[in-house]
């Protein structure tokens, strides 16, 4: 078996892996996929390149490859057919993309996916905080669950400048003296395509996300929106945050439902739960703990803060505090 993987980053060579877990290890470090096909068969040339939360990789196949793989990744998964199929069955329905369409698979999902020979594929990994924080953003507010995209996406003319976008990215990426490569110019083009999916591809809240804007927030609401993400660890009260804003509480509360779809608690708790998210990622497992990140950000019970934790990104804040000390 021999994979080819050149990584696109100034001065790196190509090289030749001996195993599977070498290939689908660059996926997000934890192997999940396995080979359905013969070992011996299967030949494939790939380069990879990386910015940010995105990994994006274009290989090529030399003979047939079948892939199963496996029921939940830390990211979410596209995939776009240059040339050939990719014959995909996930969570019990089956879908065949050819050149020029389009999929995405959210992190939780059993998928096999079939490459017959001389196939290019363009595959992405895309972190679900990149993803989860452009939702906010386009909605004004957090979002309530995470986004389970529809697996294929429309290829009508409407949305076929995403895809596009997706391989000029691609394509820079690749090319070591690329500026696309620099965080200055490559991250907030990565930020426009995140933004771009959540309109190409069906969701439940793509109607939100493509819908004209809001009217603007008022400033006593805003006011209170900047003094939570500020102080998203202290003790904060409704009754506070009124105060400060100058609102009354009913007015505060009126004016967060209005504008956000949720009381200024709601809200709060919100912030926190994300804060203490990004906190469980970047923390070191041998000294931090659940409990004392939970109780940092305000989460007074453990257990109610872990069941919030796993509705809203799909794993315990164990799993992700452990995720840490894997190599990145």
């Amino acid at each position: 078996m021999n994979v080819d993987v050149e990584t696109g980053v100034p001065g790196a060579t190509r090289i030749t892996a001996s195993t599977l877990d070498d290939f689908v290890g660059l996926c997000c470090g934890r192997p999940h996929t396995n080979l359905l096909t013969g070992p011996q068969s299967l030949s494939l040339r790939q380069r990879v390149g990386r910015i940010g939360p995105l990994t994006t990789s274009e290989f090529v196949v030399d003979d047939d490859v079948w892939l199963d793989c496996g029921e939940s990744c830390s990211a979410y998964r596209l995939g776009v057919v240059r040339s050939g199929h990719a014959f995909v069955d996930y969570r019990d329905s089956a879908h065949v993309s050819g050149p020029g369409d389009a999929a995405v698979y959210s992190p939780d999902g059993q998928i096999t996916i079939r490459f017959p020979r001389n196939s290019r594929i363009i595959a992405v990994k895309i972190d679900p905080c990149a993803v989860n924080d452009a939702l906010s953003a386009a909605l004004g507010r957090p979002a309530g669950s995470p986004v389970d995209f529809q697996p294929v996406i429309s290829a009508s003319r409407a949305r076929a400048g995403w895809t596009e976008m997706l391989l000029l990215l691609t394509d820079q990426l690749m090319r070591p003296d690329s500026m696309m490569s620099l965080p200055l110019v490559g991250l907030p083009f990565v930020d426009s395509l995140v933004r771009g999916l959540l309109v190409a591809a069906d969701h439940r809240y793509r109607d939100a996300v493509a819908a004209e804007s809001k009217p603007v927030m008022p400033r006593t609401i805003r006011v209170a929106v900047d003094i939570i993400e500020a102080e998203a660890e202290q003790p904060l009260t409704v009754t506070a945050l009124a105060t400060r804003s100058y609102v009354s509480v009913r007015g505060l509360q009126d004016g967060f439902r209005r504008h956000l779809g949720v009381s200024p608690m709601t809200y709060l708790r919100q912030v926190r739960l994300h804060r203490a998210h990004a906190m469980l990622q970047q923390s070191d497992p041998s000294v931090a703990t659940v409990t004392s990140i939970a109780h940092q950000w305000g989460f007074a019970h453990v257990g109610r803060f872990a069941e919030a934790h796993a509705a809203r990104y799909g794993e315990t804040p164990a799993a992700t505090l452990r995720r840490t000390a894997r190599p990145r």
